[in-house]
């Protein structure tokens, strides 16, 4: 019952696989651009290796807020000064396996540095095998969620943010906000799963997309040769939502001209015995 690594995963009978990615706004530059860091070399990194007979509670929970601008701007509220992009990264795990034996692995690291395309600012990554005690009607209980929310005030530069469904008078950049999130959830009294979040919005380049994507892959452990079925419900989300305005400067980026408006909402349950593997990707390429 070792874990199991997501290179060897491969879709058997029965097995779901979807694969999705979305792509905004293509042009000079992206319309949603990412913020830069004001600090370097600020990060939270955790590893977690356990094995347990009983009951394994893992909690987490982070958000992480930063701007481009070191002077006129606060985080407490959404007035945008002039030029000014943010980044808000949240993420959240709740881990509850109950009454049976867990091999739990995680890999997670959050940093507010520039980070160029193919990096990362946050990124996990889990493998869990579990099997209940069926005697004692055993369970887990999975919740794992990522967001990034990106928004920013229209520019003045002409080689900053320009996008070609801003329709304003002259060549500025578009002003922007949106957010994109990704998740899974599980009850299960069988499993071996192994999950992947990995997201970018803080770089020193407006061209560097901003990109969230996330990988869900759950199966049976195999110990019966019949069956190598995960045993209980799984569920795989993505949640879009961006708006793009013209290039009129706008503080709060609540008002202007809408140019472009996406509102995408995926979901995927699978439930009895099931074998799935899903893949969500948001890329704001440029």
């Amino acid at each position: 019952m070792g874990l199991i690594d997501m290179s060897a995963c491969k879709l058997r009978q029965f097995s779901v696989l979807l694969i999705i990615i979305l792509v905004l706004a293509t042009g000079w530059a992206s319309a949603v651009r990412p913020t830069s860091a004001l600090y370097d070399n600020t990060g939270i990194t955790t590893t977690i290796d356990a094995t347990c007979i009983g009951t394994l509670l893992v909690y987490h929970d982070m958000e992480w807020q930063q701007t481009n601008k070191a002077g006129g701007a606060n985080l407490a509220n959404n007035t945008l000064t002039k030029d000014e992009t943010r980044a808000i990264f949240t993420y959240g795990e709740n881990t509850l396996a109950a009454r049976g034996t867990t091999k739990y692995s995680k890999e997670y690291n959050m940093e507010g540095s520039n980070v160029s395309e193919g990096r990362d600012n946050l990124y996990a990554r889990h493998m869990v095998n579990y099997e209940a005690n069926l005697e004692n009607s055993g369970s887990m209980l999975w919740d794992e969620r990522a967001t990034i929310t990106s928004f920013g005030a229209a520019t003045d530069g002409a080689n900053v943010g320009r996008c070609v469904f801003a329709s304003g008078s002259s060549s500025d950049g578009a002003g922007f906000k949106g957010t994109v999130s990704a998740g899974s959830a599980m009850d299960v009294s069988e499993v071996a799963a192994v999950t992947t979040v990995g997201g970018r919005a803080i770089s020193e380049s407006s061209s560097v997309p901003v990109n969230l994507r996330y990988g869900f892959d759950a199966q049976g452990l195999g110990t019966d040769g019949n069956n190598t079925l995960a045993k209980g419900s799984a569920e795989v989300y993505m949640r879009t939502d961006f708006k793009v305005y013209d290039n009129v400067y706008n503080q709060t980026v609540t008002g202007g001209n809408q140019t472009t408006r996406i509102t995408d909402r995926q979901r995927t349950v699978a439930s009895g015995l099931f074998d799935l593997a899903q893949t969500h990707e948001f890329s704001s390429t440029i």
